[in-house]
């Protein structure tokens, strides 16, 4: 291995033709393994030596804008790749352990444009998300775990608005995911003093329809989409939470009043990706699947809290049960009579994680 520039990028190729979404360098006591994550799932590679994996480290955040000399403490980087097909956005996060420092990679493909009929197979929710972009105000909020389709769903959304309404947008990333001209992509900059409040505060002078939040984190961010919201803006954001009543109570803990949550919420998701069943393997599909049908592997089911659901839950105790406008439980007993998913991993309860 002589050439680590061409090396990196024969790696990142590799990467995108597997449909990998994340590569992580993980170290061990005499070898650093390189594993990929394709359709959720870990798939070692092959390892390499310490001193490869300390040189494709180093070359990686050189080109990320981190600091190559500093191994002892967490570091984060992006860059965008060109020459690929398609370009990709790179994510790098470090982090020390006592081997070695790891280094994992997020990939983001440039050339995607989501839109919401690609997102899940129900139409009944494709028809619902249509109804939500029809509003001129009001806030969506996206909640499910890391990997879960979120920013595919916040950008199906945008592509749709921008299409139907023809809507200015404007959205605040950490960092931008998916460059689109069609919007105005902000990006949070801690060390430049520009976080997701300081963006949102801009952004309210200037003049949007939409407002994408990448991720309501504390409890300003919280009240200022509430206020913009609140002023006539739709809004559209993510938080991390299990489910949509953990959304609601993490907006109480972050200050908002149940009295602004019910003039401005217009629908709260959890949302998960499942193993689509592969009739060549008679199991849950692999990547032989996904290359042959070019199309993914897996599909977004969605729990839905909305309308009368959703003032229903607001205006009671948050403790008793809720009635969901639409459940993903509903959604794997039609997948499943559709051939969508195993009979094993219906039976086996594997795709209904919450009762």
């Amino acid at each position: 291995m002589k050439n680590i520039e061409s090396e990196s990028q024969q790696l990142i190729e590799k990467a995108l033709a597997l449909h990998a979404t994340d590569i992580h360098l993980h170290p061990r006591e005499k070898h650093t393994e390189l594993v990929f994550r394709i359709h959720g799932t870990l798939q070692q590679m092959f390892t390499v030596n310490k001193q490869y994996s300390e040189r494709l480290i180093a070359h990686f955040k050189f080109r990320a804008g981190m600091d190559i000399g500093e191994q002892r403490r967490p570091q984060d980087g992006s860059f965008l790749l060109k020459n690929t097909s398609p370009p990709v956005s790179l994510r790098f996060s470090t982090l020390p352990s006592y081997r070695r420092e790891s280094l994992s990679i997020r990939l983001l493909p440039q050339n995607y444009s989501y839109m919401l009929p690609g997102l899940t197979f129900a139409p009944n929710v494709i028809s619902y998300f249509y109804s939500l972009i029809s509003h001129t105000s009001g806030m969506i909020v996206l909640t499910g775990p890391t990997g879960s389709g979120k920013t595919t769903s916040l950008y199906a959304f945008m592509n749709e608005l921008k299409k139907l309404y023809d809507s200015r947008i404007v959205s605040m990333e950490d960092p931008v995911e998916v460059r689109n001209d069609a919007f105005i992509q902000t990006e949070v900059n801690e060390k430049a003093g520009l976080s997701y409040m300081q963006l949102l505060k801009s952004s309210l002078r200037h003049d949007p329809d939409v407002l994408m939040i990448g991720e309501i984190r504390d409890q300003e961010t919280a009240k200022l989409a509430i206020r913009a919201t609140l002023s006539g803006h739709l809004v559209l954001t993510t938080m991390h939470a299990g489910s949509p009543r953990g959304a609601i109570n993490r907006m109480l803990d972050f200050g908002c009043s149940k009295t602004d949550l019910e003039e401005t919420l217009l629908c709260l998701t959890s949302q998960e990706l499942s193993p689509r069943y592969c009739p060549f393997c008679q199991t849950d599909s692999c990547s032989l699947y996904c290359n042959r049908n070019k199309h993914s592997s897996r599909l977004a089911l969605f729990d839905i809290l909305g309308g009368s659901q959703l003032q229903h839950t607001l205006s009671s105790n948050l403790t008793d049960d809720i009635s969901l406008t639409f459940s993903k439980k509903d959604q794997i007993i039609k997948g499943w009579a559709l051939g969508l998913f195993s009979d094993a991993g219906f039976k086996r309860g594997r795709y209904i994680k919450h009762e």
